[in-house]
């Protein structure tokens, strides 16, 4: 316990000095620019996080636009074609020229308003007023949270041509295989433009406190804050990455000679597989140059270094758009893992159920209600932490909870169902939810399984916002057929 509490000391000191040091550094400096600012970025782990997110709330407060003002700042308009947007997946498409999904028609209209009108915003405050263009919506909340929701899921998919699926995740082997990371070809200047207005939705979440859905390593979040990749951070996305490499090192440590040497490498060349699947060369005319005891050093650096920086100019355009909503002198003290909190939050784990429950109001209902508890007893034991998740986007339009219970915008609300109410069969009701006010209305169901039965297939089968005078089989495109993409779609690659 004395080693303990001593060590507490030692890291108290330790954040109240480096604290103090910041004043005479800029942490946004780039490594080898700032001794200081090079020391304190090897100590940030060490930090506490309380002060630093003190620091934090501190900065944001003193650079958030002035004029959004009040609990409820709702930016400009923003006008979204949803049957654009779903066509593009429907269609097996890719969005190359980032018009129709949701992501790119937020980029279309958003990128030459003001960065700080729009993105430098307050806690719960909304960037834009999503009009869901021939849906029957009105946007109190529910369809500017469906909007970024569904943002996310086309940055981890083929409708983006952004990101893709970790090469772990494609052979289902090794760590992260449910994570995404940047297609490396993915370096136009449109590109460069798409991944910098991502990192200004980075700086919305850290702002308003909105988690972004999204699921990416260790390898784009450490640029973010200035930390170095290391090989580790790449054998985690891609554990083949580097296996070609130990086999020409234990050679070179035995000195066997160089013909032994060259005929059992030949088969080597000077290229590598990307993540996005593409084999490129590390020297012009590389795929017809062979790996020999010569060259075999150079290879070795030249590989490692091509799957060390793989993401930089992904990562930069990522940082630059970081930067423009939230001063990276500051986040520069935060480690990666705490950066992704910042921004992604976690999932919709059990360990988070007890503070969900104390943010619950009840209506026409009673927690002492068989049915409710039924529901709890459904979301607690019966749910996977996916499905629970999908239960939040359902009611809420997020599928994340907010980090604490003062971050929460407004209270999960259990109303009674009035339409069953009179009925003598209550397990043929499906619920209603309410995405503006997270709110569902919940049938007396007579048992757990028959309440899950419903709540699945609804939670499923309901992924629009919209009311049931106007749905959206009877709504249509505005954007015209000649912006559909003719180019590559990415669909028909292993997803």
């Amino acid at each position: 316990d004395e080693h303990i509490k001593i060590q507490i000391n030692v890291l108290q000191e330790l954040s109240k000095m480096v604290l103090k040091s910041l004043a005479f550094t800029d942490l946004s400096l780039p490594s080898g620019f700032s001794s200081l600012a090079d020391a304190i970025r090897k100590v940030r782990a060490w930090i506490f996080t309380f002060p630093k997110q003190v620091m934090l709330t501190e900065t944001l407060g003193k650079t958030a636009y002035m004029l959004a003002s009040g609990p409820k700042y709702v930016g400009d308009s923003v006008d979204l074609d949803v049957i654009a947007a779903s066509n593009v997946t429907l269609k097996r498409q890719t969005d190359h020229k980032a018009r129709r999904t949701i992501f790119g028609q937020l980029y279309q209209q958003l990128k030459h308003r003001s960065i700080e009108r729009v993105f430098k915003i307050g806690e719960n405050h909304r960037a834009f007023k999503a009009n869901y263009i021939g849906m029957n919506a009105i946007d109190a909340g529910g369809p500017y949270r469906d909007a970024i929701e569904t943002m996310c899921r086309e940055l981890e998919s083929p409708a983006l041509p952004l990101f893709v699926k970790t090469p772990n995740g494609r052979m289902d082997a090794g760590r992260n295989r449910d994570s995404f990371v940047p297609r490396t070809s993915s370096k136009s200047l449109l590109h460069k433009a798409l991944y910098e207005f991502l990192g200004r939705f980075f700086g919305l979440a850290i702002r308003t406190k909105f988690l972004l859905p999204l699921n990416f390593p260790s390898v784009v979040w450490k640029p973010l804050v200035g930390d170095v990749v290391t090989e580790n951070d790449i054998k985690a996305v891609d554990q083949t990455a580097l296996t070609s490499i130990e086999p020409i090192q234990a050679l070179l440590q035995q000195g066997v000679s160089e013909g032994d040497f060259n005929s059992q490498f030949a088969q080597i060349k000077f290229g590598y597989c990307q993540c996005d699947g593409k084999v490129v060369p590390l020297i012009k005319d590389g795929a017809r140059c062979p790996v020999t005891k010569a060259n075999s050093r150079m290879y070795i650096e030249m590989l490692r270094n091509a799957r060390l920086y793989e993401f930089e100019f992904h990562t930069k355009a990522m940082r630059r758009g970081l930067g423009q909503v939230v001063p990276l002198s500051t986040l520069s003290l935060f480690t990666w893992r705490e950066l992704e909190l910042l921004v992604c939050g976690q999932g919709v784990t059990k360990s988070r159920i007890p503070s969900l429950k104390r943010m619950t109001s009840y209506s026409g209902c009673s927690p002492d209600d068989e049915h409710v508890q039924f529901f709890w007893e459904m979301f607690q034991n019966v749910f996977d932490d996916n499905q629970r998740a999908k239960f939040i986007s359902f009611t809420w339009g997020r599928s994340r909870l907010p980090h604490s219970e003062k971050d929460y915008e407004q209270k999960f609300k259990i109303t009674s169902h009035n339409a069953s109410e009179s009925s003598d069969d209550p397990d043929s009701f499906f619920p209603l939810a309410h995405t503006c006010f997270f709110q569902i209305d919940l049938p007396r169901y007579t048992s757990v399984e028959a309440m899950t039965r419903r709540v699945l297939w609804a939670m499923e089968s309901c992924g629009t916002i919209d009311d049931d005078s106007h749905t959206m089989s009877t709504a249509s495109s505005i954007i015209p057929d000649t912006e559909e993409e003719t180019g590559e779609s990415y669909w028909n690659e292993a997803f």
